[in-house]
Formats: structure tokens, C-alpha cells, sequence
């Protein structure tokens, strides 16, 4: 789009000059000519007008000597003084206020993620330390320094790349220079960036320096890890914590950027970019300058197919798929996803947030602006979220949450997330994953035949817990339900895999009060022994406790069953000495593992 020289000039950095290959890259004030910017001197740049007129000139020409460059959103735009950033509201009024009242100290430390702003405060905190008019916390941008510290060219503001000059030598030259008093402005500004980066070494080199600094120095260490830097050095500087930038000061930034670009895009566009950069905002031009490119107008449905990003169509199939019971759809979904080029993995986490809005809208009817959906798609996000109950979305929220760490390191991402949707349709009151078995059994290869007499087995072995229940009455679970006992064992399982995999064969669980009674059938008596175990007892404790919201103690027993129906094949042909019937041992784990080693056709109980 054209716009001729109707555009302000805007002071932003550019490439200082020089010369190569004939062609003269020159440095000083950058001007707007239609959408390219110069770097130009004083006396160029009215060269410039007079030679482009109205015309725009296309980047990588040559225009009166000077090459036509493009410089990117995020350099032009820049913060120049403290109005401009944006998100940091404490920061700036800490550091305008310490200027105002001749406070500031001798060393800061910026912290905070990538893209917040950290070394563009700097600057402009080096440019309100060294105007002509300050120290001042309002810096003209017109004086020597200013356009110095604006252009790259300041010989007092010292910027450090702490990623590659990390060593101890980089830092003694740094000591023996920072003692020469500096040649323009009131003081010299040392800007490191990616403190972190510096050895053990090289921060005890700076440790003396960084205390007792000469009164002309000031030294801003900005890094993305505080936590790296030693603490010696924390102590010694004012810390400031740069936080993202909230999704909607994200939304208003890139729309006003795109707007002074004239640069046609969408609200909600705007707002899909700025939740892509993650509260970056350098991210956020780099993706809006990127979308400009792929679009003169800058859509959602553009933004989609450039990023990658689920549709919010696709989602709510998705979602509406799940509530209605049908796996084969969620297949064909994910299908379609694949088919089109997407991710898994971002295609997971959409699903994760898009769950994420419904469970907020459900919990905070009416608050749009809690969730991260564009306003004319809450109505429908709101409908679907009434068709699934709360407990439902937190069950899908914590499946999908697991397979998201599990998708990190499979090799097959779209099998991990099958499986893991897979999972979602497994009963609440059943684990998604098979039992683990009781004791480690002897693995050895069967022949085909042996597997009808191992079923029987197993399904005898399985008959046997129902009994035991009811032997103690009033069911399995008295006094506590089956699903809270199902978000216990969860808890258990980080702890002791072994142990959750133990109480999977519970035959029942009683709360009196404080106390938890968990009785296992007596063919489970190793399972009951490794549960008295004080470790075991104080991690159920504990589990149970979170989930019914009060301190308990366990005990556990195994309880001898009355009546029990046995499969024929496990019969005993004799009874004891005594003639009264004696304590089955075929579902005793060694038992079972020897009957699954040997495939017998009979078994005899032989006494003594």
C-alpha cells in the first residue's frame, strides 16, 4: 500500500552506515518512505524527498547513494520512552519516580520472559539518565545522547552479549574500562543482556565492581533465568520482575501497530495473534508482520492457516463428539487434523484450552473475558459447555493434561493422543489402564492351548473379590465412594506404583469416622501385608485425606470368606485332617503363578 511521505518520521534504530562494494549504507535519522524505511543522514534524507516524491521505492534498490533497506516491526516499534511500554506498569512508575527524585542506585536486575521489555528499559533508562534535559524521566529524543542511544552509536551506553562474552576475560576488560569517566553524558551504562549466561567465574570477577562501582556507572543486568544468577549478585541490585503481557494489552498493541502500518486486520485476528505470542511482544509484531505477508487482510481464518492453530470449529465437533459417546467421530477428527498438516501437539494443547473455556465458562457464566475465544463464538462455547457436567470436563482436562507430557516424548504423536483419547472413554469408575498384577509372575512363552485354562484362572481369581465384599455388608465402599477412592489411588500411583497396583484388588473399603478399614480376601493376604506397612498406611492416609478433605488413619486385614463359588478346575479333591473344609490356597499369588507357569488339568490339595 502506498503512502507516500505523508507519514511522520519515526524514530526508531536502524543499521549504522558504512560502505561496501560501492554502495554507501548510511547511518543517522530513519524516515518513512511509503512502507520501507531509510537510514539516512540530516542532509540525505532531504535528498531523499526530493529525488522519491510521492513514490514508494521497492527494499534492496539503491535511491541517490543510499540502499533501501526494510527494517522489521519489532525494531521500528521499539519502546522510546516510558510511555511506550506497555504491560510494565510498576516498572515504569518505580523507575520514573527513582529519576524524578535523584534515587536511582547503580545496579538493577531485569528479569522476566522473553519479548516484556526488559532491554528496551534499559535504554530508555540509559537515555533518561544521559539527556541533555535530565536526568529526567521524560528524555527529549532529540538531543546528542538521545539520538545516540536511539541510533546504537552512544560511546556511554556499553551493551554486553552475555551468550558470548561469558568468560572472566571479557569481564576484567569490562572492570578496567568502567573506571574512565564517560566522554558525552552523565554516566555510562553497561546493558548485559542474558546475565545468566556468565560463568561462576566471570559473576565473581564482576562481584567487587557490581558493589563499589565507580559513581559515574550504572549496570543493568537483564536476563530470562534470575534463578541462575548467584545470589551474591541478586543482593547487590534492585530487582524488577517483567511479567507477560496479558492477552488484551497484547490484542490493542498489534492493532495499533497495524493500524500507524496501515495494515488491514480483524479484532479477533488481533487478539489470535497476540494469544499465540504467549506475552511476548516482539512475538506478536514478528507473527503480525508475518500474517501482513501471507494476506494484504489479515483474518482469523488466515492467522489459522499460517499458525497452525486449530479451528474453534474443529474443536467444538470435537467436544460435542466426546459428549455424545462417539469415539469414531473423535477419530475421524483427529483424522482430518492430520490430513491437513497439523501438529499433534498443537493440536492437543488447543484441546486443552478449549476445554479449559468451557470449565471456565460453566463455572463463571457471563465473564467473556475470562476465556480465550473471540466474543461471537461464547454464545456457542457456553451451549456446549452445559452438555457436559463438571466432573466430566475436569476428567477430560486431566487425561488430556497426562497425554500432553506423554506426547512430548513419544515418537508417534498421533498415537499417543489416540491412545490418550481413547482413554476418555473408558467408565469413571474404572482405571484407564489394565490392572497391574499382583506379584511378578514368571514370564515364559505359552502355547496357544494354554490360554482357555489361564482365562478360567484369572476369571475364578476375579469371582473371588465380590465375596469378600459382601461378607463385610453394605457393598464395597461404605462411607466413601468409589470414585473418590479412584482420585485416591491416583495420588498414590506418582508415590508407589506398587502399592495403587496392591489396592486395585481391595475387596472392600469402610471410613468409620477418622478410620479407613481396607480388607483384601484372604487369598490377597501378601496384598493386605504390604498395605500395614507404615509407609504404605502414610501415603493412603494421606491420598485419602486430600480427597475427603480431612486427616484419616488406615488399618487393613484380610477377612476370611464364608462362601465362595470355585471354577471346577480349582476344586480341592481332599479336605483337612480335621474334615471341616480348609483355607483355599489356589488364589494365593505363588499359586497362581505356578498354575499359570504349568497349565495343570487338575489340582489336589495334598495334607499331611
Amino acid at each position: 500500500m502506498s503512502t507516500g511521505w505523508s507519514g511522520r518520521a519515526i524514530p526508531f534504530p536502524y543499521v549504522p552506515g558504512f560502505t561496501h562494494g560501492g554502495v554507501q549504507y548510511c547511518g543517522g535519522q530513519t524516515a518513512r518512505l511509503g512502507e520501507y524505511l531509510y537510514g539516512v543522514g540530516s542532509r540525505g534524507a532531504a535528498r531523499l524527498r526530493r529525488a522519491a516524491g510521492e513514490h514508494d521505492v521497492p527494499a534492496g534498490t539503491s535511491l541517490e547513494g543510499f540502499l533501501v533497506t526494510y527494517v522489521s516491526l519489532y525494531r521500528r516499534w521499539r519502546p522510546q520512552t516510558f510511555d511506550d511500554i506497555i504491560g510494565q506498569a510498576h516498572v515504569v512508575r518505580t523507575l520514573r519516580n527513582a529519576i524524578s527524585t535523584g534515587r536511582t542506585t547503580h545496579a538493577y536486575l531485569f528479569a522476566g520472559p522473553r519479548g516484556t521489555g526488559k532491554t528496551s528499559t534499559a535504554r530508555v533508562l540509559a537515555k533518561a539518565l544521559n539527556c541533555a534535559n535530565g536526568p529526567t524521566p521524560d528524555p527529549c529524543g532529540e538531543c546528542v545522547s538521545c539520538l545516540g542511544i536511539r541510533e546504537g552509536t552512544a560511546m556511554d551506553v556499553i551493551e554486553v552479549d552475555a551468550a558470548s562474552n561469558r568468560g572472566i576475560d571479557e569481564i576484567r576488560d569490562l572492570r578496567e574500562k568502567v573506571m574512565y569517566a564517560p566522554t558525552q553524558g552523565r554516566y555510562k551504562v553497561y546493558i548485559i543482556d542474558e546475565a545468566h549466561m556468565l560463568t561462576p567465574q566471570a559473576f565473581n570477577a564482576l562481584l567487587k565492581t557490581l558493589e563499589e562501582p565507580p559513581p559515574h556507572a550504572v549496570f543493568v543486568l537483564a536476563t530470562t533465568q534470575a534463578e541462575s544468577i548467584i545470589p551474591t549478585i541478586q543482593s547487590r541490585c534492585q530487582r524488577f520482575d517483567f511479567g507477560r503481557l496479558t492477552v488484551s494489552d497484547l490484542a490493542a498493541h498489534v492493532a495499533r501497530v497495524a493500524q500507524a502500518q496501515s495494515i488491514s486486520i480483524d479484532p479477533d485476528a488481533a487478539r489470535l495473534v497476540a494469544r499465540r505470542a504467549d506475552g511476548s511482544a516482539r512475538d506478536a509484531l514478528g507473527l503480525l508482520e508475518q500474517a501482513s505477508a501471507w494476506s494484504p487482510h489479515v483474518t482469523v481464518e488466515s492467522v489459522l492457516s499460517l499458525l497452525g492453530v486449530s479451528d474453534f470449529d474443529i474443536l467444538t465437533r470435537f467436544a460435542a463428539a466426546l459428549a455424545d459417546d462417539q469415539p469414531g467421530q473423535v477419530f475421524q477428527i483427529i483424522q482430518e487434523a492430520v490430513d491437513s498438516g497439523a501438529d499433534m501437539r498443537q493440536f492437543l494443547q488447543d484441546l486443552i484450552l478449549h476445554f479449559r473455556n468451557m470449565l471456565v465458562a460453566k463455572e463463571c457464566p457471563g465473564r467473556p473475558e475470562l476465556t480465550d475465544v473471540p466474543e461471537a463464538a461464547y454464545s456457542a462455547l457456553t451451549r456446549q459447555a452445559a452438555s457436559l457436567s463438571r466432573d466430566h470436563l475436569i476428567r477430560v482436562l486431566g487425561a488430556l493434561s497426562e497425554g500432553e507430557a506423554q506426547l512430548r516424548r513419544s515418537f508417534n504423536p498421533r498415537l499417543a493422543l489416540e491412545v490418550t483419547v481413547a482413554g476418555l472413554y473408558a467408565p469413571p469408575e474404572q482405571p484407564t489402564q489394565e490392572l497391574q498384577p499382583a506379584a511378578p509372575a514368571p514370564q515364559q512363552r505359552q502355547a496357544p492351548a494354554a490360554q482357555p485354562a489361564r482365562a478360567a484362572t484369572r476369571a475364578a481369581t476375579r469371582a473371588a473379590k465380590p465375596a469378600a465384599a459382601e461378607s463385610e455388608g453394605g457393598g464395597r465402599f461404605s462411607g466413601i465412594t468409589e470414585a473418590q477412592w479412584q482420585q485416591a489411588l491416583a495420588r498414590i500411583k506418582p508415590a508407589s506404583a506398587l502399592l495403587e497396583a496392591f489396592l486395585k484388588d481391595v475387596g472392600s473399603v469402610r471410613v468409620e469416622g477418622d478410620l479407613v478399614r481396607i480388607v483384601f480376601d484372604p487369598a490377597w493376604a501378601v496384598h493386605a501385608q504390604k498395605v500395614s506397612e507404615p509407609d504404605s498406611k502414610r501415603l493412603i492416609a494421606q491420598a485419602l485425606g486430600e480427597v475427603l478433605g480431612r486427616n484419616v488413619r488406615c488399618e487393613s486385614t484380610a477377612a476370611r470368606v464364608e462362601a465362595r463359588k470355585e471354577s471346577p478346575a480349582l476344586q480341592p479333591s481332599a479336605a483337612g485332617k480335621s474334615g471341616s473344609p480348609g483355607v483355599d490356597f489356589a488364589d494365593m499369588p505363588e499359586v497362581q503363578a505356578a498354575i499359570e507357569l504349568f497349565n495343570p488339568r487338575e489340582i489336589k490339595t495334598i495334607t499331611d
